[in-house]
């Protein structure tokens, strides 16, 4: 199996994988029509699959080091087209919180063992640009599913595409077997002692870079999980248009990605990540100043930070990190990172049912801007030791 066949073959299954899973925020205004729900409960309903997908990041990642990645990967997608299932036709709110569980449990299953399987297959100068095409087919599918779901969810209801789209992530799981290596490999009895050794390694050295990355996670995590939800009540647009624009960051995603890659891959990791973290605040603020007819333009310019920052953050880690424990560590960044978004929303919800939701999101650019700021400051420190380190005398 060559590399190219590999990464092809994984960046479809990313896409399958999130085929289902890129559906809640997108849909989240007719499900809370249809099941009545407050701005809280609905960001409850987001926490529910986010805390799920996070906590299990770290364990499935130390399974998928011990037993190889890609039956982690196959059992996973199954379980993700089955979740799915269940979600579409659930009768009661109890019933879509279980399904959104099994859903993030099952989400927790790709991500790191994938990156880790692409990471080990492509050599440290072109590691970047591997991993920002695979992130690409993810941003693909967050771009196109939500537009088709909000056009089906329209014309009949929010459940056919949970239900349709299921298929996706289980016909990928016989892909990823024929082109994904077994990758077991064995253990000792000095395992975990050597596993946190190597997690607490990469925290002193990097943790300062990542967690930068984690705000803004949690900033852009709870913007986007009440993005719908904005634009119909906030600025007026209608549910299916708002799900349509759900997708657009993910759309400047099919270019940032691989291009923050190549970038990253030039410059370094760090100048991409405090790039994108420094334009993130003032795009986040034009959505909420532009014209709603203009939301494009800051969404396009919110998805590229996005993507440029995750992508320099996940390859990062990956450069610091041992190959026998990518898995592992790329899962217990998950685990912090995914989770603490997932808290912000019902947060958010909550100042949305208090204070309405212009002004959570109001609040929440300040926010965004502030850590803009503090980003740039880093960085303009950070090159000032530099050209001070690299001065005469």
């Amino acid at each position: 199996m060559t590399r190219r066949s590999l990464l092809v073959g994984l960046s479809i299954a990313h896409f399958a994988q999130h085929v289902t899973n890129s559906l809640l925020s997108a849909l989240l205004p007719f499900i809370r029509d249809a099941f009545v729900l407050s701005n809280t409960q609905a960001g409850l309903a987001v926490t529910a699959y986010t805390i799920a997908s996070g906590v299990t990041n770290a364990p499935l990642g130390l399974l998928a080091d011990r037993i190889g990645a890609r039956r982690v990967i196959v059992g996973g997608l199954v379980l993700v087209g089955l979740a799915s299932v269940a979600i579409g036709l659930s009768g009661s709110y109890l019933a879509l919180l279980l399904g959104l569980v099994v859903m993030g449990v099952a989400s927790g299953t790709y991500h790191a063992p994938a990156s880790a399987l692409i990471a080990e297959t492509f050599p440290f100068a072109r590691r970047g640009v591997a991993l920002g095409t695979h992130t690409t087919a993810g941003h693909l599918a967050f771009f196109a599913a939500p537009l088709l779901a909000g056009t089906l969810a329209l014309a009949g209801s929010w459940r056919l595409p949970y239900v349709t789209f299921a298929l996706a992530p289980i016909a990928c799981a016989f892909l990823v077997l024929r082109i994904a290596p077994p990758g077991a490999r064995a253990t000792d009895r000095h395992e975990w002692l050597a596993t946190f050794n190597d997690i607490g390694r990469v925290a002193r050295s990097i943790g300062s870079l990542v967690s930068f990355s984690l705000v803004a996670t949690v900033l852009m995590s709870s913007a986007l999980a009440f993005l719908t939800l904005y634009l119909v009540d906030a600025r007026g647009v209608s549910p299916a248009i708002a799900a349509a624009l759900f997708g657009v960051p993910q759309l400047a995603g099919l270019v940032a990605a691989p291009l923050s890659g190549v970038l990253s891959d030039r410059f370094g990791r760090p100048a991409v990540l405090f790039g994108a973290l420094v334009v993130s605040g003032p795009a986040f603020y034009l959505l909420l100043a532009m014209p709603v007819e203009l939301a494009v333009i800051p969404l396009l310019l919110m998805g590229a930070c996005l993507s440029f920052r995750a992508t320099a953050t996940e390859v990062l880690i990956i450069d610091n990190t041992p190959v026998s424990r990518r898995s592992t560590v790329l899962g217990t960044y998950y685990l912090v990172n995914q989770p603490v978004g997932g808290i912000a929303a019902p947060i958010l919800g909550a100042l949305a049912d208090a204070f309405g939701i212009a002004n959570a999101f109001l609040w929440l650019a300040i926010a965004f801007v502030a850590v803009s700021v503090i980003a740039l400051a880093a960085a303009a420190m950070g090159a000032a030791r530099i050209r001070a380190a690299s001065s005469p005398g």
